[in-house]
């Protein structure tokens, strides 16, 4: 089926959108970037490590910043999180978010963090800590608390 990692958190909009920002910005959330525009990869991608195609993000309840929208396999989030920065610029320059996501992957090792660091996101990989242990009845991994 493939891999798949899950999100926790939000990334708050640094200063309240005004409707037509929100509007702007909600076409391209939940969208396949080639549904709307962006077919070539070379207008999207900006370095060889990128692959992605769906936007999983969506707004918050409160309208207050944007988070991950439960999607099955997420790929490249941070990349898709300057994507949208990038797009919402040109039409809005002062466009920023904050805040973090929270990532965790089918393996246990794979656990980071998007970080928004100076106006774009980061990923920042977190140690784990503690023994991994492994379940003699269902064979899965976990590192007790």
């Amino acid at each position: 089926m493939g891999y798949s990692t899950d999100f926790k958190g939000m990334l708050k909009f640094k200063k309240e959108p005004t409707a037509s920002e929100l509007a702007y910005l909600k076409k391209f959330l939940s969208q396949d970037r080639r549904d709307i525009g962006f077919k070539n990869d070379s207008d999207v991608y900006e370095s060889k490590d990128e692959y992605w195609y769906h936007i999983d993000l969506e707004l918050t309840d409160d309208f207050s910043g944007l988070q991950w929208n439960g999607a099955e396999k997420t790929c490249g989030l941070y990349h898709i999180v300057n994507f949208i920065t990038k797009q919402m610029r040109k039409k809005y320059p002062e466009f920023e978010l904050t805040g973090k996501l929270t990532a965790q992957g089918e393996d246990i090792e794979d656990r980071w963090e998007l970080i928004m660091e100076k106006g774009l996101a980061v990923k920042k990989e977190l140690v784990v800590k503690g023994k991994k242990i492994t379940c003699p009845y269902c064979e899965e991994e976990f590192i007790p608390k």
